[in-house]
Order: C-alpha cells, then structure tokens, then sequence
C-alpha cells in the first residue's frame, strides 16, 4: 500500500514539472560583432619612405565601453618585424627600406572582456623618398661636399606647375651622417634594364650610392674593383653609354670598366691598349649614344701623355677588351688621330650625325679647333674617321672658356666664360660665336651683380619642361630634354651658388630664350662642384 501511494505522488510531481517550459536551452548570451571602418576604398596604401603614415580606423563593439577594447598596429615583411603602435588611429613615422613589393600593415583590435579579436590587412608600399630631378653636389667648407636634389618643372616628369618646386637640401649628408669628403667633380646616374646606379666621384674617392635607400654608400674605392690598388687613387671621369653596356672609370689616367646589364657591382682592371702596352693617361672620353656595327666607333678618349686619340672598344671583334689605337685618319689623310700635334683636350660631347665633338688648344699657337669624330666609320677599312676640322679663331674670349657643352641634336658648340655664354654654329670651317647669356642680366629693374658662371650644360636626359616666348605674345611650353642649357653661377661676396635654366628657343639656330623672364633660377646652394640628372625608373 505505501508502495503505491509513493508511486502515485511521484507520477503526480513528474506530471505537474511537466507543466513548465524548460529554459536552459535559452540561457546563452549573444555577443554584439567586432567592427572594423576605414573608409578607404583599397587595401593598398602608399608612404614615402621617412614620412609620416596616418590611418584613421573606427573600431568599435556595440554596447561596450571603448576603455574594454584593445589596438595593435604591427608592420611585417622583407626582415622587418615592427610595433607600430598601440591606439585606434595609426600615426607614425615609417622608416623601413624601400621595396618595390608590398609590407603587411595589420591592424588587431581585442575587446578584453570576452576575448574577442578582429583583425585586417593592408598592403604598405613604401616608396623612395626622392623624386626624380637634378641633383646638385656643393661646398661650403671648401673641404668636404654634399648632394641636393632639386625637383620642379624643369627636372621632373609629373611636375607641372612653377609651384611645385621643391628641394631635397643634403641627401648625402642626411642619410650617411656626414658630408662627402673631399669635392665632388663627377656624378653619374644610369637607368637600364634592371639596373639603377648612382656613382660619385672626388680626386681620391669614388662610391656607389644606393637610388633605393636614400642615397646610402653601398661602396667606397677598393670595395668597387677586382684588384684593389695600392695606394692613393687618382680618380678621373666617370662616365657610360646610355645604349650600354659598359659602365666606366678612370683610375690613375686607366679606364675600368664594368657591365650594366648584370649584377656586377666590381670594375675590372685597367684596360690595355691594341697592341697590349698600357701606355697611356685618360683624361678627356664620350661613349657614343647608340650601338655600333661591326667595327664602328664606341666613342673616343684622349690620352693625355701621349698626345693622341683613342678609341673605345667595340662590343664585338677581337679587341673588345681592349682601347684600340686608331689605324685611319680623316678621307683627305690630313687628320691622324694619333698625332694631332702638340695639343691639349678640354672637352669631348655629342655632335650631330652620330658625331663627337673634340675641342683642343695647340699650345704651341694656342689656336682652339674642333676635330668632328665620325661615329659610323669602320676603322678597319674606310679613312674616314675624322670627317672635319673646325678653327675657333672667330670665336670671342675662346681662350678664357671655363666650360663647354653640345648635343646630338644640333650643330651647335655652346662655350662659357666667366662672364658670357657663348653659341657656335658649325657650319663651317671657321664658325663664328655670338654671346646669348650674360651673368650680369637685369630682370624686373634689378640687375645680378658679383656672379661667375662655372658650368653650363645642354640638359638632354631631365624630363622636365621649359616655356619660350611664342608668336603673338603667348608662351609655349617644350620637354626640357635637349631643349634648356642650366648655367651655374659663384657669387663670391655672398658665397652662394645658383643654378639658371635658360630655355634654348630653336635647335640647330644658336638662338636661345634672352628675355630673363623665362629664366628659372634655383639658389641657396654653397659653391656649385657639379650636376647631373637623378631618374628613378
């Protein structure tokens, strides 16, 4: 009987649970999502190497107090492993290499309470922090030298207004942690197939500078040649083909030379001449501009000790390790390369026609004149390697030329004292040469006083722009390549330099821009050792 009756109660107690719903199924808490807002369009983001990087992110969980929440923003790739901070907003300094291939820049946000994470990836391409432009190597010291790299209208691609004009002032000093020692006189930058090279040069120094970190030393002197020398060097010209594929250095009056198209970062040891005997002393050259066929002329050099010419090996031939000594003379056999007389080089550059125009002095006369090397001549076969000779008898204040400077697109000899700037048209045996830039011009009714001009040269490889008065009044705007001559200027009582830009108005005329208003002037500069043009691609 109690047996049924504790069965009855059980039935009736499981009967009356079954009447209320089970709630444990239901007792879970929903959790409010991690968000993430950046208002960008990509995940690809671009920074200047050394500038400052600022991301603005919005990141959030409803219903939770921001103080819970927990950021990291963390830079990876290419060996870098960075903290980069540790606020919802991204404000920092990015000072990794350069590299042509994307960094990881991950965000992390984590709410502390539940644990929970969220995190994105951007793509970070940091870029050079120098454009392309004209680099500018100085004294202040009279001791030591450093580089600026000038970017405006005039040098620089992308640049289009006269605003844009901006100066990089001590590459060099900024990123070495000291000045060049000694003073500059080479600079060369070369662009190719896979290769980008920036080289400097003093009378005992030579080194290669990296384009992709900033101008930092990558080599000095030794580290740069197969043999080291023993020994104080004597460097000379640096110099390359722009159709490749040598790179070259004089050395102790040597020329070495290395390829472009490689990884080769070593120059070999001095060239031999033909005959194999290495008597000779560099110190005037010019590669030319395009390939040679078959036996054609690379370009010519001056060997100084011997007073004669030489000629840049071929690529192709038996001899194309070695200076070749020249075996023909000009089509009226009047001309010998190898003996011009007793005569001194000042200068070799482009001419017309696949050309080169060498000025010497006889210092017997002192008579300046212009031998025109024929490029496209086969040396082995035809007496036609020098095709003229120019006398610069009609050429005022020649004798007092500090500079000269010509290019391939025009029959013009451009020569600087320190007061003028002087054009040749050659034309014919005797040219005659009109001053067309005077140091001492007047612009707006002030007039530039106490300024010697120490170099000019045709600029063929910026890819900039110039204006020139057109017809009717209006301004015209040209590439600046092979169409600008950039003059550089010493004030003495100040002690500054200048670079001027003086538009050429019409190639093969001599007529350049003479109205001062289309003159472009870049100043604050110390006393102006050398420039040259700065690409990056």
């Amino acid at each position: 009987m109690k047996f049924k009756i504790f069965l009855g109660v059980f039935l009736l107690g499981l009967f009356a649970s079954s009447c209320f719903e089970d709630e444990s199924a239901k007792d879970v808490t929903l959790f409010n999502p991690l968000m993430i807002n950046d208002f960008l369009s990509s995940t690809e983001i671009y920074v200047t190497q050394g500038d400052r990087l600022k991301v603005k992110v919005l990141a959030y969980k409803e219903g939770t107090d921001d103080a819970k929440l927990e950021y990291e923003w963390r830079l990876e790739g290419h060996g870098q492993h960075l903290d980069l901070g540790h606020s919802m907003i991204l404000d920092t300094v990015i000072n990794v290499p350069m590299n042509r291939d994307a960094y990881s820049l991950l965000f992390k946000v984590t709410d502390t309470e539940y644990g929970l994470t969220l995190s994105k990836k951007y793509n970070l391409y940091v870029t050079g922090q120098y454009v392309a432009g004209l680099l500018v190597a100085d004294t202040k010291d009279g001791m030591t030298s450093d580089i600026h790299l000038v970017s405006s209208k005039n040098f620089t691609q992308d640049y289009n207004r006269e605003e844009d004009k901006h100066v990089f002032w001590n590459v060099y000093s900024v990123n070495n942690g000291q000045n060049v020692n000694g003073l500059i006189q080479d600079m060369k930058n070369v662009v190719g197939r896979g290769f980008l090279e920036l080289s400097i040069a003093t009378d005992h120094l030579i080194e290669d500078l990296d384009p992709l970190d900033n101008f930092t030393v990558m080599r000095r002197n030794n580290d740069m040649f197969i043999k080291p020398f023993e020994g104080e060097m004597n460097v000379g010209k640096l110099g390359t083909s722009s159709s490749g594929p040598y790179d070259i250095a004089v050395v102790n009056g040597f020329l070495h030379k290395r390829t472009q198209y490689e990884e080769v970062i070593t120059y070999g040891v001095g060239l031999v001449l033909s005959d194999l005997s290495d008597d000779y002393y560099i110190t005037e050259y010019k590669y030319r501009s395009t390939r040679p066929r078959g036996y054609e002329i690379y370009g010519v050099a001056f060997d100084k000790k011997n007073q004669r010419f030489l000629a840049f090996p071929s690529i192709y031939g038996a001899d194309k390790n070695n200076l070749r000594i020249f075996k023909r003379k000009s089509a009226d056999g009047k001309l010998d390369p190898n003996k011009p007389g007793n005569v001194d080089c000042k200068y070799i550059g482009y001419g017309p026609n696949n050309t080169l125009y060498a000025v010497i002095q006889n210092l017997d006369s002192k008579v300046y004149e212009v031998w025109e090397f024929n490029l496209d001549s086969d040396d082995e076969s035809a007496d036609n390697v020098v095709n003229r000779r120019y006398i610069l008898d009609q050429c005022p204040d020649i004798d007092k030329a500090i500079s000269f400077s010509s290019q391939a697109m025009e029959s013009i000899l451009y020569y600087a004292t320190e007061d003028n700037v002087y054009t040749a048209l050659m034309t014919s045996e005797h040219p005659k040469a009109y001053p067309k830039f005077s140091a001492s011009y007047t612009h707006d009714g002030i007039t530039v006083s106490n300024e010697k001009i120490t170099e000019i040269r045709v600029v063929d490889e910026c890819p900039g722009k110039v204006e020139i008065p057109g017809e009717g009044g209006e301004t015209e705007t040209l590439a600046s390549g092979r169409n600008m001559i950039t003059v550089v200027t010493y004030n003495d009582v100040t002690k500054e330099g200048k670079v001027t830009v003086v538009p050429i108005r019409s190639l093969s005329t001599g007529e350049v821009v003479e109205d001062p208003k289309f003159y472009r002037v870049y100043d604050g500069f110390g006393r102006i050792l050398k420039t040259t043009c700065f690409h990056t691609r």
